[in-house]
């Protein structure tokens, strides 16, 4: 899922992701999520806006999407009579679009998922709104209008009951911590959830072993903790929480924030610290320190199965080691949505009436952690919008609420439980509430599928922040980040046009040469998202870099095996004099020391692995140096799709950029590429980038730096595309 804010301006240096969210949704505080200042369900928010420039902002769609239902906005004469006025002032615009979102956050079934957002009181609406028309994110959709003479528009995220099982991992107010979290979607924070009874040493353990001689325990957790994992930038960033024992909900942190309390750049590290710590099987151990635990259980087995993963972490008053892969504890990413971040699901109003009636909502009334806590509360109740459920959902302002006493003076009174405080009110009488029915019914609509039962709704800030984490590209997110042309290196004249179609084909079927020999696996698309999971290509940046290189080195995802007849890889073949030195020195550099090595042995892989030493070097870290050393070992690199794209990840998290210093080679920067491509996207960067996956920079001004600039638009928030910029179509 890729999305973004409806909208969009350009991000202060100083402004973190989320702040920045904020700032492009400013909340009006009477008319909140999930409850508006007379505290009815409000499925949504209204977003203040004020069109100071000349021409007015665009609400823009935040993800891709098809066009459900709309209607075009009645003129401002209308606007301000009644039914569309009904409070003193002005009146309320009654345009809107409502989109359907079908994505993925993972593999699988599960991890495709639906979604709709409607924009409600837009002023204005995009001649391309239609029925059924394709929308794609950032796409404008019109301009906010007014509610009650208030420059500002409505605007909400919802879905069905089956799809908040996909999207959260569950339908219980909590998370289940009796068991692992969810393996098809996984992304942003990893979690861990510390019984009663662990217990935290001074250190970890000689060798990574898990013999505890020599350490001395410092403490004994006495109730659960809550400990969550950030890894970004080349950081580990540890929290712990602890429930809070006054107030039901509330966890408190533990201490200041960890950072790299277990190495500085501990993530540029993972692949050194997998090939130290988990000799028997890098690869899963490289797993098991980016996750807590396996996740791609089909290829990756960690020996032994109780391998440790010591870190560092709080308790309450001090700090300490624990083994956090020990089976007691449970592991867990954002994509469970956990309760002690603040996420439960609310589905304890079973009534038809607008009026909150939630006992789990007014105990954090009570509790005075309703403030804090509403957003990220996920909550079950009708749609809003329906006009047939008008009378179901309103009527009580005229008749008054089954747990109101009413009085023959029209006055509603509410006893509020568990106190003497009584709450009044007066109910409408029957001309108040026929101009009320009125002007509801202006604004809402035929709501087809979402007219009987009721759905789940998410705070949009909320919910945009947490799956701006995910970044698990679909299909058609793929689609979108292929550059529809590329440049001849000598001429820079475009060419090589690709078609949707072709794509999808370069995606998902396998191609063979004439002779049968295959150049393309089958099942890529698939096999690329699992492994930038796997290796944390999840930020917007990293993305667009990987994406690139491959782009070139693949032609597009077109072939992912070095082209040539076979003579043309005599230049990888060693040649011995009379001695038995190698003679060849690329055949040296490559460790190609065979006869038949240089064909053997050449670029496969969505960033060519080229060399019996990268084969080597790929074997050893998924468990066996032999692995890929045979003929047939080597050919799985283009035979299986999993292995094509894995072998390009493993050498991007392994690669240590060189340069000469003094006459000698010297590491030049961390461990990674992902350091080089978290520097930054202009040209200097990509260059960077190129020079530690090409050696050099071939390709660069042709196909790596346009696609780069078309991939980074493709997944920015950006809304002016340069010329580089090319769409299929």
């Amino acid at each position: 899922m890729i999305i973004s804010p409806p909208f969009l301006r350009d991000k202060d240096v100083t402004q973190s992701d989320a702040d920045w969210i904020e700032a492009m949704m400013p909340v009006n505080a009477r008319r909140g999520y999930p409850l508006n200042a007379s505290e009815s369900w409000h499925g949504g928010i209204l977003i203040s806006h004020t069109d100071t420039g000349t021409v007015p902002e665009k609400v823009r769609a935040i993800a891709d999407g098809t066009v459900v239902s709309f209607r075009k906005p009645s003129p401002p004469e209308k606007r301000d009579q009644f039914p569309l006025k009904y409070a003193p002032v002005r009146g309320t615009d009654d345009g809107y679009v409502l989109l359907k979102h079908e994505t993925e956050i993972g593999s699988g079934e599960d991890g495709r998922v639906v979604f709709y957002s409607l924009y409600m009181h837009l002023k204005f609406l995009e001649t391309e709104i239609k029925a059924d028309a394709k929308i794609y994110r950032k796409d404008p959709l019109g301009s906010s209008g007014m509610t009650d003479g208030q420059n500002e528009f409505h605007f909400q995220i919802f879905c069905d009951d089956a799809n908040i099982s996909k999207l959260t991992g569950r339908k219980t107010k909590e998370l289940d911590i009796s068991k692992d979290g969810r393996t098809d979607a996984v992304y942003g924070d990893i979690h861990f959830y510390i019984p009663t009874g662990t217990k935290f040493y001074d250190k970890a353990p000689v060798n990574n072993s898990t013999s505890l001689t020599g350490l001395s325990e410092l403490y004994t957790s006495s109730a659960p903790l809550y400990v969550s994992m950030t890894l970004a930038q080349g950081n580990c960033t540890m929290v712990t929480r602890q429930k809070n024992t006054q107030t039901d909900g509330k966890y408190d942190l533990l201490g200041e924030p960890l950072v790299n309390a277990d190495g500085e750049d501990y993530e540029y590290n993972l692949y050194k610290t997998a090939m130290r710590n988990y000799k028997e099987s890098p690869s899963a151990g490289y797993e098991l320190l980016r996750f807590g635990r396996v996740i791609n259980t089909e290829h990756e087995t960690l020996v032994p199965a109780d391998a440790p993963l010591w870190m560092t972490v709080n308790y309450p008053g001090g700090v300490g080691v624990v083994n956090l892969a020990d089976p007691s504890i449970k592991k867990f990413s954002d994509a469970d949505f956990p309760h002690w971040t603040g996420w439960l699901l609310v589905d304890d109003d079973n009534d038809t009436h607008s009026q909150c009636n939630s006992a789990l909502i007014r105990k954090l009334q009570e509790e005075g952690s309703y403030e804090t806590q509403s957003n990220r509360l996920i909550c079950c109740l009708p749609f809003e919008w329906e006009k047939s459920t008008i009378g179901a959902r309103y009527k009580w302002l005229m008749s008054g609420l089954p747990w109101e006493q009413c009085t023959s003076e029209k006055t509603a009174i509410w006893q509020v439980p568990g106190t003497e405080e009584s709450k009044e009110r007066t109910l409408m009488s029957e001309e108040d509430y026929g101009r009320f029915k009125q002007h509801a019914e202006a604004l809402c609509f035929d709501a087809g599928a979402f007219s009987s039962g009721r759905l789940w709704h998410f705070h949009p800030v909320e919910f945009i922040s947490l799956f701006r984490k995910c970044n698990w590209l679909s299909e058609q997110d793929f689609i979108r980040t292929i550059r529809k042309t590329v440049k001849n290196e000598s001429s820079l004249r475009e060419e090589g046009r690709l078609t949707e179609k072709t794509v999808i084909e370069h995606l998902n079927q396998e191609k063979e040469k004439s002779t049968g020999v295959i150049i393309r696996p089958s099942e890529m698309r698939k096999s690329l998202a699992l492994t930038m999971r796997s290796f944390g290509i999840s930020s917007t940046i990293r993305i667009a870099h990987f994406l690139s290189q491959i782009y070139c080195e693949t032609g597009r995802v077109s072939e992912c095996e070095e082209k040539g007849k076979d003579s043309y890889f005599d230049k990888y073949e060693p040649e011995f004099d009379s001695k038995h030195y190698n003679k060849n020195e690329l055949a040296r550099k490559l460790g190609n020391d065979q006869v038949g090595d240089g064909i053997r042995f050449k670029g496969r892989g969505i960033i060519q692995l080229t060399g019996r030493t990268n084969y080597r070097m790929y074997g050893e870290y998924k468990g066996s140096s032999e692995k890929f050393i045979s003929s047939a070992g080597a050919e799985t690199l283009i035979s299986s799709s999993y292995y094509c794209c894995d072998a390009g990840g493993f050498y991007w998290v392994q690669k240590q950029r060189m340069k000469m210093q003094n006459k000698k080679l010297v590491k030049w920067g961390p461990l990674s590429i992902h350091y080089w491509a978290d520097q930054g996207t202009t040209y200097a960067e990509v260059k960077a980038v190129t020079k530690c996956v090409n050696g050099g920079s071939n390709g660069l001004d042709g196909i790596r730096w346009p696609c780069f600039e078309h991939a980074f638009y493709a997944l920015n928030d950006s809304v002016s595309p340069n010329d580089n910029v090319k769409f299929l179509g």
